[in-house]
Parts: C-alpha cells; structure tokens; sequence
C-alpha cells in the first residue's frame, strides 16, 4: 500500500471516529502483515499483532454567529446572568431620506425585555453620544444637513456596555437660510388717506 497510503487509511479512521462523536471512545491499531505492509484498522483480526494509535484530540470550533448577530441585531448578558431578546432601531428607516426643516429627527427603539432598573440608553449619532436616558423614544435635535448614522446602546450601572442596536443611515434634507431664503411676507398697499372737502369748494 506504502506510506502515503497507509497515512490516508489512518486519517480516514480518525475522520469517521471524529464524525461518529466517539473520538474518545474509538481505538485504532496499526498492524504490520507479513509481507511488510502496514495497515490501520479499528477491528483487528485474530492472530494478528495490533500496536495501539493514540489519538490526539482536535481543537473545538467556535460556534457561528446567531441570526440576530448576523442581521446586526447584538443582545448582550448583564452582569445578572439575564439578556436583552430584542434592541433596534426601528425609525427612521435605514437608507431612509428625510426632509424636516427644522433638524429633529425622531428615533424610536424596540426592547425586550423592558429596560432593567440601573441601565441607561445612549443614543449616538455618526458614533458620537448626542443623548439618552430611560426612554426608547428620543428626538435628536437641529441636526445638520446631508448624511448621518445613528445607533443606540444600553449601559449597566458601571457604564458597561451590555446591548448594542443596529445601525442606521439616513440623509437629511432642510431649508438653508441663505440657499434657499424664506419667501419675504406679502406687499400690504399702504393705507389711503381720506379726502376732506375744500372749503368754498364746488
């Protein structure tokens, strides 16, 4: 068979000890025939002389990432062993434009289970923390024109972060002062003076 064969018999046996669940419980022995050869097998034939393979343990895969995680969706374990099921953002829209003149854009979130006594929101905007507190309906206020992210997160006691949202882009649209003046107010006539009669006048 020669050696580079006899190596992929040794390595098949492992992969379907490793795959059966039973790499601790499995034996493989190495056996030398007559002629030379060398086989390994998990079920030598009587008479045989079989020599043990001690076989090392594999290193364990992480486990994958879990849906929520994928789609951008983090819940985080408090220090209390308990977790947050759900925290997103969930307006505006992500990609969304919108057009307030003012500035204010309102950011609304779903959390489950309600926010734990001790933990605060922070809402950050383009990565920087604009607000927060208790609520998971906030305003940001006189935001700038053109293109922003905002996301939230929910800190513990210590300020430790223990949830993260997803994050959303957005562009914003607003009336500028001088691009676009606002319309002056409507012309009002001056008022008419009354006529008095001359005196001695026809």
């Amino acid at each position: 068979m020669g050696i580079l064969g006899d190596m992929r018999t040794l390595a098949l046996l492992i992969a379907l000890a490793l795959a059966s669940g039973a790499a601790q419980a499995e034996k493989v022995y190495k056996v030398i025939q007559p002629d030379g050869t060398v086989e390994f097998t998990d079920d030598p034939r009587p008479g045989e002389t079989a020599t043990e393979v001690k076989v090392e343990p594999l290193n364990t895969t992480p486990p994958l990432a879990t849906p929520a995680q994928e789609a951008g969706l983090e819940s985080s374990t408090t220090s209390s062993g308990q977790t947050y099921s759900e925290f997103r953002i969930t307006s505006p829209d992500d990609n969304a434009a919108l057009r307030v003149n003012n500035g204010n854009v309102d950011v609304d979130l779903a959390l489950e289970p309600p926010l734990r006594s001790g933990d605060t929101i922070d809402i950050m905007l383009n990565g920087t923390v604009v607000g927060g507190g208790k609520q998971t309906a906030i305003t940001l206020s006189n935001v700038d024109r053109g293109s922003h992210t905002v996301q939230a997160v929910v800190k513990n006691g210590a300020g430790e972060v223990v949830a993260r949202s997803n994050t959303v882009s957005f562009s914003l649209q607003r009336r500028s002062a001088i691009l676009q003046p606002s319309p002056p107010p409507p012309r009002v006539p001056p008022p008419t003076r009354p006529v008095h009669p001359t005196p001695g006048g026809g």
